[in-house]
């Protein structure tokens, strides 16, 4: 049957009927319009992550728009819809459509299994170096060594507790070099910083630059010299299972060089490593973890959070003059890493991502119809194995190449606009902090109130003495107490400064703040004379909580000397005896 025309309708098609299919995709817009906006709400606040959603709309928008014009241009009289050419052109159109969603999904992969992996570099921070060292000598474990294979492969409850337990130790030592190397404070906040360097480089990838599409159509004419090389060998063969050997040989190829570069960034790593002070002797790692303690804890008991800010943004002014080459620390150590160029290696690490996600569409296009065949002739085993390289890519070997190559890449030098980015919020959040704090203590002690008020407030609010309280309850209480913010205010304000476990936190950090707010206003009255003090709670050692409301390593020792969390309690309960004695 020949294509009737899209723009005669009442002579090809009913009128009714197009209102029916109408009505269904006016539905399904609807839905999948609200879907998005939930996507949009649940994006983490940053300009990385709307500028990839932003990318994602665009390249949607340029498909849309390709398409529109091929169905203008079927209408031309003379044109030919149903020879080879327009299928042909059809095909390559649904090709770059499926390559364009096919890397917004592995970018959302990568972005979800990174999620947690996150979340405990933030939790890492929390662990002192101290209580790192007591925790590996404590262990029952007698290798501490990185192992590529159980990084890769940890099963089982004590693989799991074995892997984090080394991972935070990992975190701990890359911290303290990149601090080293750059001459950053111990306040820095590294995770954020590793955290917004993966979402600018996520963001990279799902475009296609130009050089990048002329290596993905040089791997697309070598599958196509390959069936000619195929059909040379064996005339008989079928041109359909020709397709599926060329895929399948390629696509293994594509795991090995997968396998290859994840290999060689994890040789990068645990050389880092071991410049860091690692050491696979549980005894001798032992040891320098004492050392580093030693260090921070001095550092600790002497560092300002002003002073800090101070120095940060001097580091940032240097390195955006700058711009890619180093500045180093006079005595940082030097890194040798034979053959890693941060430029080639992006491209690789971008290249691999790109004809994974090319070979998923050519899996999609050309080898779904022949499944049934295969598994008919050959059973269930040669089906699987056929998509079983994609599928191991992207859900094992790309998380961890992505992951290597942005904390290697940003330790041999740093990217100056996400130190600018990090810096800047590290300072908004210190004055928001300070400016939060002094005016609900001017509001309490304008109302002839006192903290106990408050803190008998709260915790009237948590019944089951589980320390926790909501953001709405915490809005209602500190309302009754004169600080009255719109409910998205309030949210935005509670996000940056305490830590929160879903919509509730622990009331203690409110508490605190006060508290630190009231010996601050004390300390300034006491030593104001013709002398510049620093902003409320700029002083580390009534500044609790660092950048983006996690607890602020300049007091670990200021406020508490058992404080240590265990590095294998990755869910710590909320205890509030627990939480006092590990934030304060």
């Amino acid at each position: 049957m020949e294509d009737e025309s899209l723009f005669q309708v009442g002579e090809t098609v009913e009128f009714w009927r197009v209102l029916v299919h109408l009505s269904v995709l006016a539905l399904c817009l609807v839905l999948f319009e609200k879907a998005l906006h939930r996507l949009e709400r649940n994006f983490p606040p940053s300009d990385k992550y709307q500028h990839m959603l932003k990318k994602v709309y665009r390249e949607l928008m340029t498909l849309g728009l390709i398409s529109l014009g091929l169905k203008i241009f079927k209408e031309v009289p003379s044109f030919d819809s149903e020879g080879k050419p327009m299928i042909a052109f059809e095909v390559a159109d649904l090709a770059i459509f499926l390559l364009a969603l096919t890397l917004i999904l592995q970018s959302a992969a990568i972005f979800l299994m990174l999620r947690n992996q996150n979340d405990r570099a933030d939790r890492a921070e929390l662990v002192t170096t101290r209580g790192l060292a007591q925790a590996i000598t404590s262990t029952d474990s007698e290798d501490m060594g990185p192992s590529f294979v159980q990084t890769l492969f940890c099963c089982g409850r004590v693989a799991k507790r074995k892997s984090m337990d080394k991972e935070l130790v990992e975190l701990r030592l890359l911290r303290r070099l990149f601090l080293r190397r750059f001459g950053l404070p111990q306040l820095f906040p590294f995770a954020t910083y590793l955290s917004r360097a993966q979402a600018s480089q996520i963001s990279l990838m799902i475009e296609v630059e130009p050089s990048m599409w002329i290596a993905l159509l040089a791997v697309a004419w070598s599958i196509c010299g390959v069936l000619r090389l195929l059909k040379a060998l064996d005339g008989t063969i079928p041109a359909r299972q020709e397709l599926v050997e060329a895929f399948f040989m390629i696509a293994w190829i594509l795991l090995l060089l997968h396998f290859i570069v994840c290999l060689y960034f994890r040789t990068c790593v645990h050389y880092l490593l071991r410049v860091a002070a690692f050491s696979e002797d549980k005894t001798v790692l032992s040891a320098n973890l004492n050392a580093i303690a030693e260090e921070e804890e001095k550092a600790w008991r002497s560092e300002e959070a002003d002073k800090a800010l101070r120095i940060m943004c001097s580091i940032q002014e240097q390195h955006e003059e700058l711009h890619c080459r180093r500045q180093l620390v006079a005595g940082s150590p030097e890194l040798e890493l034979r053959f890693f160029s941060h430029e080639v290696w992006h491209a690789t690490v971008m290249l691999l991502l790109i004809l994974n996600g090319f070979l998923v569409n050519l899996f999609v296009q050309c080898v779904v119809y022949d499944l049934d065949e295969i598994y008919d002739d050959f059973g269930a085993l040669p089906t699987i194995v056929v998509p079983l390289p994609l599928v191991l890519n992207t859900v094992v070997f790309q998380r961890r190449i992505f992951y290597d190559f942005v904390v290697i890449s940003n330790i041999l030098r740093v990217d100056s606009r996400v130190l600018s980015d990090v810096v800047e919020n590290f300072g908004d959040v210190i004055q928001l902090r300070s400016e939060f704090g002094t005016s609900l203590l001017q509001q309490i002690t304008q109302r002839q109130l006192s903290v106990m008020d408050l803190e008998a407030e709260l915790k009237a609010r948590d019944p089951s003495g589980s320390g926790l309280i909501g953001v709405e309850d915490l809005r209602v209480v500190l309302a009754k107490f004169g600080v009255r913010l719109t409910r998205f205010r309030f949210n935005s304000v509670v996000k940056l400064l305490f830590e929160l476990e879903g919509m509730a936190l622990a009331y203690s950090q409110v508490i605190r703040l006060v508290l630190m707010a009231k010996s601050e206003s004390h300390a300034a009255r006491a030593n104001f004379v013709g002398q510049h003090q620093p902003l409320p709670l700029l002083r580390s050692r009534n500044f609790a909580r660092d950048n983006f409301g996690a607890p602020s390593q300049s007091n670990y020792n200021l406020f508490s000397s058992t404080k240590q969390l265990p590095p294998s309690n990755t869910e710590p309960k909320p205890n509030p005896s627990a939480r006092m004695d590990s934030r304060n």
